[in-house]
């Protein structure tokens, strides 16, 4: 069944065709948009459909970074980081969708995992994955999506969550210390609140405290290239903060889902700045749990590879 799909996130809206071919399904008419172009989602989705060079499928189903509402003619998501709200009885109504769905962008990506292949991830922690085990998936972007994905009576049900919002772990006096400077602009510290494209800068800023140095006004990218290249210790501990403030991260998610099926890191930021990971502490904080660290050495870890995963996940919800 040939579908409509999009990924709305905070910074971009990815647009496409899913065509369902054996292996899965291929995006066609593939755009990316920059969302602050556009006044609202309406605006951004009339921008794709006047690009089509084909004929407009029927199905549609919008995976949008926020939480679902239930609204007593259907449902609805306000997008907490761009000021969108997408209501999908209004968007089908103005667009003539005979069938439309709204869903969390997080939700989506759970749903692509069983359909992934090895060139969609790289692998963090090589150990079994239990086949029909929970699943978890978590990445910083603009906010901190996560969601879980588990098996039951034949078919996959996503868990939708905002743990994004749950308050930060800290694991070391460093992070502790560090806490407490980031406690003076924002209390109680949540988990976006530094695992976040906004979140790196807070970081940085908190690192610069911490050294007793005067932060300059940087970009989430100025962070990452600066750390990358190592010009800027500053920068380059933040990078290596982030990680490790994500390994506590994707250890509790997957204690809170049960993931033995792996946990699955996606975001935009991750990609950029995986390479550190070795020179991180993320896998000991991953592990440091206490009693249950040898629970969770059994866990796989793998980092998704830049793509469009959501967009196949969207698809698939349109497959029940």
């Amino acid at each position: 069944m040939t579908s409509i799909v999009a990924d709305i996130g905070g910074t971009n809206a990815r647009f496409a065709i899913a065509k369902p071919i054996a292996e899965g399904y291929q995006l066609e008419g593939l755009k990316v948009v920059d969302c602050k172009r556009f006044e609202g989602f309406d605006a951004a989705l009339q921008h794709w459909l006047d690009s089509l060079d084909q004929p407009r499928p029927e199905k549609v189903c919008i995976a949008a970074a926020g939480p679902l509402e239930k609204t007593p003619s259907g449902k609805r998501v306000y997008m907490t980081n761009l000021g969108w709200s997408i209501d999908a009885t209004a968007l089908a109504e103005e667009f003539q969708f005979p069938h439309l769905e709204l869903i969390n962008d997080f939700a989506a990506l759970a749903q692509s995992l069983p359909r992934l292949s090895s060139s969609d991830y790289t692998v963090l922690r090589d150990v079994p994955r239990p086949q029909g085990a929970p699943m978890v998936v978590l990445g910083p972007g603009t906010g901190l999506g996560v969601a879980g994905l588990a098996e039951a009576d034949g078919r996959y049900h996503v868990l939708a969550g905002e743990g994004g919002h749950a308050n930060l772990t800290v694991s070391t006096e460093r992070e502790l210390q560090l806490l407490q400077i980031l406690m003076k602009s924002r209390c109680p510290v949540f988990n976006e609140w530094v695992l976040s494209g906004s979140g790196l800068v807070n970081l940085y800023r908190a690192v610069c405290e911490l050294n007793g140095r005067t932060p300059e006004a940087l970009t989430p990218p100025d962070v990452s290239a600066r750390g990358l290249d190592n010009t800027d210790p500053m920068c380059r501990e933040t990078l290596l903060d982030f990680l490790n403030f994500l390994g506590s991260a994707a250890g509790d998610a997957a204690l809170y889902m049960g993931a033995r099926g792996g946990v699955f890191l996606g975001g935009g930021i991750l990609p950029r700045i995986a390479e550190l990971l070795p020179e991180s502490e993320f896998e000991q904080r991953f592990l440091n749990k206490g009693r249950v660290a040898p629970w969770l050495e059994a866990v796989p870890v793998y980092a998704l590879n830049a793509g469009y995963q959501a967009l196949i996940g969207a698809a698939v919800q349109l497959e029940g």
